[in-house]
């Protein structure tokens, strides 16, 4: 395998990976000293395409939001038994981690070898039928068919991710990425709070025995999603990854993406800050996996709530977490963008495991909530911090297999966290899973505090900041 030193790998060789951002080398910064203008949320919005594909998703994902919390309700209905609960909640969620684990190095290759706004089209569209398929299923309390469901659902998710993350860089300018990247988790924090209430709403106009109706306002947002990713008017050489010409035979195919997909499986080794997110990640999910998992069953035992009470409970939790996490997604968007992505891990990881850990041992449901808020605050910028080292390191040829291994890597322990979540309840009890879930975000803290290196968005190659500067041309003549 050839390195080279921080530049961008030849189209036509799948086999180079960067190095040079592990190294701690500055690399060429084609401004000289001129500094940057200050980006926040309004100057990136100034971007058409990106303001289409953030307000498509954040449609798609309050319909995305809104089923998954019936669905969990839904699940949890079956049976007043809770180990019966406790193990149906575990199979859908696993049902929707699952396809993440087993197909997500691959989509990756996929990612990079397709247009990224006509695989997040297509996404989009599928999804809109298999959202209608949940419909019958719900009616029937299917609890096969639900599982079935979700694991598609999440496996044409593994596509439609990775290309929005690839996408991103080709929409705004180098200097605009950090702030994009925290815009676009924005998203999932307003549907998080917008979710609730629409939920609610939508439910009670429905009545009782009617939640099949969040699916389909699911499908319906998708249908949105699609419409406003066909609006992003960008032309295809950013969108579409330089690749070598098609293979010209089928076993030459075969061969072409297995050695893609190699690439990307030494991209998690061989890159040091890769490497250290994958393990960061992989070691964060081992604890908050069983967590997640153990949510609804922790306020079920715990509290004594029935079904109602339970979903607005879980409800008004999320917006206290989605609260958090929104307010911290406006300072750093908006006044942080200059920092290093790396302090948007460390000390989120930190902060998150100091208000997780303490969560099982709470008294009352008030102090679950402040701790909530908290932890919200803390896990907002964790993402925006690592797709943003990502795109500083990988080339973008190669971003799609880069989101794919890390989320293989994630989905991992994740599967094996909540698989283990039933055992280790009764094991040790939850409020000890939530302990041990606290102190494993720590450590994960502590580790990218002492591995990832300190880069800003001025590390990226001098060849990607050539190609911005054609990405501004083309954008200005389309």
């Amino acid at each position: 395998m050839s390195l080279n030193n921080g530049s961008h790998p030849e189209p036509d060789d799948v086999t180079l990976i960067p190095l040079a951002a592990d190294t701690g080398s500055t690399l060429p910064m084609p401004h000289g000293n001129e500094a940057a203008p200050k980006a926040n949320f309004f100057t990136v919005m100034r971007n058409t395409g990106f303001r289409n594909l953030w307000a498509g998703q954040l449609v798609s994902q309050i319909g995305d939001y809104f089923s998954f919390l019936t669905t969990m309700i839904v699940v949890s209905s079956f049976s007043a038994d809770p180990q019966f609960t406790t193990l149906a909640v575990s199979g859908m969620m696993l049902a929707n981690s699952l396809p993440r684990l087993l197909f997500g190095m691959l989509a990756g290759v996929f990612v990079d070898r397709w247009d990224r706004r006509t695989t997040m089209l297509v996404s989009d569209l599928v999804r809109v039928g298999l959202a209608l398929g949940m419909i019958p299923a719900v009616i029937t309390q299917n609890l096969w068919a639900l599982y079935a469901l979700g694991f598609l659902l999440s496996a044409v998710g593994t596509l439609f991710l990775p290309a929005k993350g690839a996408i991103i860089p080709a929409l705004v300018p180098k200097e605009q990425l950090l702030v994009a990247n925290s815009l676009t988790q924005s998203t999932m924090f307003l549907s998080i709070l917008l979710g609730p209430a629409l939920g609610s709403l939508t439910l009670a106009l429905a009545g009782d025995g009617n939640q099949w109706v969040a699916f389909l306002v699911d499908a319906a947002s998708y249908v949105v999603s699609a419409i406003a990713i066909w609006m992003i008017r960008v032309p295809k050489e950013l969108t579409s990854p330089s690749r070598a010409e098609a293979p010209v035979s089928e076993a030459s195919a075969v061969r072409r993406v297995w050695d893609e997909m190699v690439v990307g499986i030494k991209l998690m080794f061989v890159n040091r800050t890769m490497s250290t997110l994958a393990v960061v990640f992989m070691v964060t999910m081992l604890g908050i996996g069983a967590v997640n998992v153990l949510w609804v069953v922790y306020l079920k035992t715990r509290f004594g709530y029935g079904e109602t009470e339970l979903a607005w409970r879980f409800g008004l939790l999320d917006i206290f977490f989605a609260s958090g996490m929104l307010a911290a997604t406006v300072v750093a968007g908006n006044f942080l963008s200059h920092a290093s992505p790396k302090w948007f891990i460390v000390v989120p990881l930190i902060g998150a495991g100091v208000f997780i850990a303490p969560t099982g041992y709470v008294p009352d449901y008030v102090v679950l909530a402040v701790l909530t808020l908290g932890t919200g605050i803390f896990v907002a910028p964790i993402n925006t911090g690592a797709t943003t080292l990502m795109q500083i390191v990988v080339p973008n040829e190669q971003l799609g297999r880069a989101n794919g291994g890390i989320s293989t890597i994630t989905e991992s322990a994740s599967v094996t966290s909540m698989s283990l979540a039933g055992f280790l309840g009764w094991l040790v009890g939850v409020p000890a899973v939530f302990l041990m879930g606290g102190l494993l975000c720590i450590a994960a803290g502590i580790l990218a505090w002492v591995r990832l290196p300190a880069l800003t968005l001025k590390d990226m190659p001098a060849e990607a900041v050539e190609k911005e500067k054609d990405r501004e041309r083309e954008v200005a003549v389309a």
